[in-house]
């Protein structure tokens, strides 16, 4: 099995290039969001090589590099961009499974009819992304060493690594290559664990007694035992309405009526009629080329009234970081209109169905019931205090 990895490193500096191409080879500076800390996210190789780190403050960087550009997030642009790649790069492969939003993994085994080599049918993939994107593809066996592959080839070019020369050349990769988290990989550094090399020496046993289940995944990971099942995305049936404002505007009360009208419109679709749907994703494009993204999953399937009264609830408190030019809603995972069964007049629960199940899955989200009820205790008292007691609720 060949497997590509299709890899754009810093993904949502090269997104404004597409824009402002002239801003190609200078020190880019990619910015928190505006109601986060203000701090550097990510920064282009250009910066790099100046000493700009994430994690740095904005006025450090701009005393280090006073020519830095500096470029906010823009999470929807990225995201349809991105969607739209996988959706070219699904055109040669059906086999496509994305990992973020900066690399996805593409079965290319069954191309030999279409495309005389591995390296051929990875091209044609590269060619279907802009090239100002800088974007780079790595072949192997697995997913972990096609991945490595990829951030050691240039941009635009394609690292061919066939399954006799896995172990050579995963042997001096840097054990920080690895998805671990910082506090493993630097416990792998205190060891003297350097690179792959060192970590496949080892005995399996070893390191599974050392760091457990993780260990063993580390040595597979490191003696080119990789996992090369590729997941496709899931296709989802999904319908997108969209609201120009006829003027940018911060209003939240203004936001919310135009939500609602998008909400309406959606579910005089055809392909809503008589449905529910699972998920709503609400896309704020901002004047400044910014923007603003939340998702929200409901607890059951929605109808239309339900729909708005989750989403005017869920964004009561919403505050954009600039004026809003353009609504987008996307009503996720239609279903089959569903129903429920009324009580009978002569029957009567014991505690309120609703009040029970929310208590339920608060208690399965923090391992305890987060609720409490008023309970009589010494009414007699003097004391206030001894009155009542607060005693958790748990139906």
């Amino acid at each position: 099995m060949a497997i590509a990895c299709i890899l754009i490193p810093h993904f949502s500096l090269r997104m404004t290039l597409l824009d402002r191409p002239d801003l190609d080879g200078l020190p880019l500076v990619l910015t928190s969001p505006p109601n986060a800390r203000t701090c550097v996210v990510d920064c282009s190789p250009e910066a790099a090589q100046r000493g700009v780190r994430p994690g740095m403050l904005l006025r450090e960087v701009t005393a280090l590099v006073p020519e830095a550009v500096f470029i906010e997030p823009n999470p929807v642009r990225e995201a349809t961009t991105f969607e739209r790649i996988l959706a070219a790069l699904e055109t040669v492969s059906p086999s496509v499974e994305p990992e973020g939003t900066s690399r996805c993994y593409v079965d290319i085994s069954g191309l030999g009819r279409h495309y005389p080599s591995p390296q051929a049918a990875a091209q044609r993939l590269l060619d279907l992304i802009p090239s100002i994107l800088r974007p780079r593809a790595g072949i192997a066996p697995g997913k972990f060493t096609a991945l490595v592959a990829a951030r050691q080839a240039k941009a635009g070019g394609v690292r061919f690594v066939s399954e006799e020369d896995v172990h050579t050349f995963l042997k001096t990769v840097p054990a920080s290559w690895l998805p671990i988290e910082l506090d493993v990989a630097r416990r792998l550094e205190r060891l003297g664990l350097i690179t792959l090399g060192d970590l496949a020496s080892l005995p399996a046993t070893a390191m599974q007694a050392r760091f457990g289940p993780q260990g063993r995944h580390i040595w597979n990971l490191a003696s080119g035992i990789d996992d090369v099942t590729i997941t496709s995305r899931p296709q989802q049936e999904s319908v997108t309405e969209a609201l120009d404002l006829p003027a940018p505007s911060s209003s939240r009360e203004m936001l919310l009526i135009g939500l609602r009208q998008l909400v309406h419109k959606a579910f005089t679709r055809p392909e809503l009629r008589y449905r529910h749907v699972r998920q709503a994703r609400l896309q704020v494009l901002i004047e400044d080329h910014r923007s603003w993204e939340k998702e929200m999953t409901f607890g059951e399937p929605a109808d239309h009234s339900r729909v708005i009264e989750i989403l005017m609830h869920r964004l009561q408190a919403l505050e954009l970081p600039g004026a809003a030019e353009r609504l987008i809603l996307t009503l996720i995972g239609l279903v089959s209109e569903i129903t429920k069964q009324e009580r009978l007049p002569t029957f009567y629960a014991r505690k309120p169905p609703s009040l029970v199940a929310a208590t339920r899955q608060l208690k399965r989200r923090y391992g305890r019931s987060p609720l409490y009820h008023i309970v009589e205790v010494e009414p007699w008292s003097r004391i206030p205090e001894r009155r009542h007691a607060l005693i958790s609720y748990d139906p």
